[in-house]
């Protein structure tokens, strides 16, 4: 009976053992907000809406070589009354809906004998961007990326597919998908930081952006092979002084090209972080071409709240589109505290189009050389604890439309978010 018990603990510590030199070690990261959004685009209509949303990302790490990430994200607007289904349901009566989005999930893991790291999947990618993101790419993309570094050198080449369509049987759409490549090579010195990059676009003459953009009830073409070419720049020539820079061109094939170039110098005091920043986007010209292609809608790119993504509660920005077709100038204070626990940003910009006054299709987000707009931005953060924020972010812009505009009717936008945002 004795030499039974022996066997079987020793059994038992083996498959231990075993058990444990293949387990994963689990780590788990986000945050929680719930708030409340208040949009008036006077003329135009108003939204009150209070919304909340959830992030998890679960890293499974097997070693420094190996881990996966998925990363999940459940939005709710309350009293939402659709089918259930899809972003934000699930905030009405009874609170049930389908709404978990699948953000990102990929793997890391390094090349054997090599210093290459891989990560494929769907994955959050950003072209460099020195000032506000990058307005070509800057989103949740299904890609494969190698990245190593030599000396002051980081390299990283990568492949993703925004875009593809498959029938009723699940077969591809012939022409349908769009394939991305590129390269970004960052060279790092003692007060300056260089990232320059290329990306080109293989597209499909059947490809769409799967967003009915110009709301005619058809998916817009994303048509003609694209390329770009860019760098961001950022360097700190004396202490506190932080100067950065950001120019892209772009060009599909058969078309004019366009570019965003922008600059900001930041200088840090006891008190806040002042700063002058200013950007110009090609517009179109009388022949419609001239503004910049880009993969989405341009809005990763946040110069303001109004333009671009730039709210800091939830969830109404980018009122006035992305920063393409658009130049402007901006004096902000990051930063700023003088009560403990509590700091504010605070920002004044003047906006104005680069569109051809004979373009048919101007808008709030689309403006021509005549409309125009002053921008006050101002965001209010109380630490109540060391996991949890509360916010105000407040926007407020005089328009000046031209009459040619489809929007002239709007003189003034209030966009209000307070928010309670737990991080873990």
């Amino acid at each position: 009976m004795k030499r039974i018990i022996t066997l079987a603990l020793a059994l038992c510590m083996v498959f231990g053992a075993a058990l444990n030199a293949s387990a994963a070690e689990i780590k788990a990261s986000g945050n929680m907000w719930v708030g409340y959004d208040y949009l008036n685009v006077d003329n135009d209509g108003k939204k009150t809406d209070f919304k909340q949303r959830f992030r998890t990302q679960i890293d499974i790490i097997a070693s420094e070589a190996l881990s996966g990430t998925v990363f999940f994200e459940i939005n709710n607007t309350w009293g939402h009354n659709g089918n259930k289904i899809g972003n934000g349901s699930g905030g009405d009566l009874g609170a049930d809906g389908v709404n978990i989005q699948t953000r990102r999930a990929y793997l890391d893991f390094l090349v054997p004998n090599t210093a290459i790291k891989v990560r494929a999947g769907i994955q959050g990618f950003a072209l460099p961007g020195a000032i506000a993101g990058n307005v070509v790419l800057n989103d949740d993309l299904g890609a494969i990326v190698a990245s190593t570094s030599y000396s002051n050198f980081d390299f990283t080449a990568f492949y993703g597919r925004p875009y593809d369509q498959h029938d009723a049987d699940g077969y591809d759409k012939p022409e349908s998908s769009v394939d991305v490549y590129g390269l970004v090579v960052a060279a790092n010195f003692d007060t300056i930081t260089i990232s320059p990059y290329a990306m080109w676009a293989a597209t499909g003459e059947n490809a769409t952006t799967f967003s009915d953009k110009d709301n005619d009830g058809v998916n817009d073409k994303f048509n003609r092979d694209t390329q770009w070419y860019g760098v961001a720049v950022e360097a700190t020539p004396i202490a506190n002084l932080v100067l950065s820079f950001d120019g892209v061109y772009g060009k599909s094939s058969g078309k004019d090209g366009g570019f965003l170039v922008a600059g900001k110098a930041a200088y840090t005091t006891e008190y806040c972080v002042p700063a002058i920043k200013a950007w110009y986007g090609s517009g179109n010209d009388s022949d419609g071409e001239g503004r910049m292609t880009v993969l989405d809608n341009g809005g990763d790119y946040a110069v303001t709240t109004l333009v671009g993504e730039g709210a800091v509660g939830p969830m109404s920005d980018a009122v006035f589109g992305n920063a393409l077709g658009k130049w402007g100038i901006a004096l902000e204070a990051d930063e700023i505290s003088f009560i403990n626990k509590v700091s504010h940003i605070a920002r004044v910009a003047y906006i104005r189009g680069t569109n051809d006054d004979s373009n048919n299709d101007l808008s709030i987000e689309n403006w021509s050389e005549d409309d125009s707009a002053v921008e006050i931005d101002f965001v209010t953060t109380y630490s109540m604890y060391d996991n949890l924020d509360l916010v105000a972010d407040l926007a407020y812009a005089f328009t000046d439309f031209d009459s040619e505009n489809a929007n002239s009717s709007v003189d003034n936008v209030f966009k209000a978010g307070i928010l309670a945002v737990y991080s873990f």
